[in-house]
């Protein structure tokens, strides 16, 4: 088993992905979800804006929603990876989250790892594999109280709100700069300084997980590809694979299997 997905329609907060042989993801990405990663063998060189961390076995990282980040292996061989991918909102409906952009945390019971593989297991019931997850998040997250959020009236959040609204169009930085009566090299500052990736990187990212969400249905992946806005499936795949480390084709043949 090199590569297992899980992800099911009655549990659509959250989203599980293994990897058997991790490689480089070199380029700067961000999730809307929240994320947590761990390895079982080797290092991670774990890179932020500011800082990196080394991710080592029996540690998990967790990646706070729209926090930009790489990865990059920081020894020879890399195995055994889990990404788990939490939706922010489900965490609220909880009054849980947590208040900075990253945190690693010492994992020496496993305890992350052990709910991985109860959600990869295919003869544990949904009904226990979700109240063992919500379980782990109790006994991680803190309470909603202690989160703090983005401004929603401040200038960068209502650039990407205009960007997550038009992503698919055929837009340059005029058309946002007039969108909001500001010069082009504010509009670059403003979005760069708040989310740490320049605007055509994360339209790129947003492309990226618009492919993933179609990748769902059984649509041909050229078909993928043009409805998440890339020129071909060449451009889709090279794009997907930095961010997921995995091809399109290998997420929807686990996905559909």
């Amino acid at each position: 088993m090199k590569t297992k997905i899980f992800k099911n329609q009655k549990l659509d907060f959250l989203e599980l992905r293994y990897i058997k042989d991790i490689t480089q993801c070199q380029k700067m990405h961000l999730h809307e979800e929240l994320t947590i990663t761990a390895i079982k063998e080797g290092s991670l060189n774990i890179s932020f804006n500011d800082s990196f961390k080394i991710l080592n076995p029996n540690e998990i990282a967790i990646i706070n929603s729209n926090t930009v980040h790489n990865a990059i292996l920081n020894s020879e061989i890399v195995k055994d990876g889990y990404v788990l991918y939490i939706d922010k909102n489900y965490l609220q409906s909880l009054n849980l989250g947590i208040s900075l952009d990253y945190t690693f945390l010492q994992d020496d019971k496993n305890s992350f790892i052990n709910l991985c593989e109860v959600l990869l297991a295919e003869d544990i019931s949904l009904l226990e594999k979700e109240e063992i997850f919500v379980e782990f998040c109790l006994s991680t997250f803190s309470f909603q109280e202690d989160i703090k959020e983005v401004e929603k009236n401040s200038l960068s959040a209502k650039i990407k709100s205009y960007l997550d609204k038009n992503f698919l169009e055929d837009i340059i930085l005029e058309d946002i700069s007039k969108e909001f009566d500001i010069t082009v090299v504010h509009l670059i500052r403003v979005f760069k300084k708040e989310f740490g990736l320049a605007i055509h990187s994360y339209i790129i990212n947003k492309k990226v997980h618009k492919a993933k969400e179609l990748l769902n249905s059984n649509l041909p992946i050229i078909e993928v590809a043009l409805q998440s806005g890339f020129f071909d499936q060449s451009h889709l795949n090279r794009s997907f694979k930095r961010v997921f480390q995995i091809t399109p084709k290998q997420f929807q043949k686990n996905i559909l299997s």
